[in-house]
């Protein structure tokens, strides 16, 4: 018997991942492919009684895999490596590399990495997340996702309370070039060979590219199949055009020459 496939889904934050993974759960054959590595993770260890990262790992296979075994999961780059510094602390995992830590971990791995080229778009929509704490809205409803600031008991900042700060947005447009090149280096350095997911090209084909994971994967589903719209709905708006302008007016200002002294 073909052993079902884990796949993890690495990616940055804003860059896609949350709407490739809704369209992998509503298949129904992709497991459900959420951040489980995250703040809830110390939680679910000890609600779990998994101690281990090990034992924590196989209990989440066993889980939340879909009857066909397929189990999938998100990662943003900082939680692989939290990831890996947890690992590192298991005598049985801290000598290993860390592309084989993750298959020790999860058996018959498969990596999906996800991007978006327009950094510019990513960092501005990572920004204004922040700011209001409003991560995700889901069509039809009244109710939006909120991030860890509102967890902690951070007052969020309502849609037309957001300010434009363009040394907040420079930083997070560097932290996603910096964490998709360390990413792009892992893969290389550890030989794999991730299936490639570019926001820009996936976002019009949402389920021609969830489709061609699956067959990727080596994972059938039903011939009839048919994908239900994402869940969720673009948060960008009139003000993000506006953003992304006066970004780039200042971005260019910045790299210019200083004028020399008449």
């Amino acid at each position: 018997m073909i052993q079902p496939p884990n796949y993890l889904v690495l990616a940055t934050p804003r860059s896609g991942s949350t709407l490739l993974g809704q369209g992998l759960q509503a298949t129904g054959v992709a497991g459900d492919p959420k951040e489980f590595f995250g703040h809830k993770m110390a939680f679910w260890m000890e609600r779990w009684g998994t101690p281990t990262l090990p034992a924590y790992t196989a209990r989440l296979i066993q889980v939340r895999a879909t009857p066909n075994g397929v189990f999938g999961a998100k990662l943003l780059y900082g939680q692989l490596q939290h990831l890996e510094r947890t690992a590192r602390q298991d005598p049985e995992l801290a000598d290993l590399p860390l592309a084989e830590i993750m298959t020790r971990l999860f058996p018959h791995l498969h990596w999906v990495w996800v991007t978006r080229d327009d950094k510019v778009r990513q960092a501005i929509s990572w920004f204004k997340a922040r700011q209001t704490g409003v991560w995700g809205q889901d069509r039809g409803r009244d109710t939006v996702k909120l991030g860890a600031a509102w967890r902690r008991g951070d007052e969020p900042l309502q849609p037309g309370e957001l300010v434009f700060h363009y040394d907040g947005i420079a930083a997070l447009f560097r932290q996603a070039e910096a964490e998709d090149a360390a990413i792009g280096r892992f893969f290389a350095d550890s030989g794999i060979e991730p299936f490639h997911v570019v926001y820009g090209e996936f976002s019009p084909r949402y389920e021609e590219t969830v489709f061609d994971l699956l067959r990727w994967l080596g994972v059938e589903s039903p011939s009839d199949l048919k994908l239900p719209r994402p869940r969720t709905t673009k948060l960008a708006d009139d003000r993000t055009e506006e953003w992304v302008a006066h970004f780039q007016e200042l971005q260019t200002a910045a790299t210019l020459p200083p004028r020399s002294p008449s």
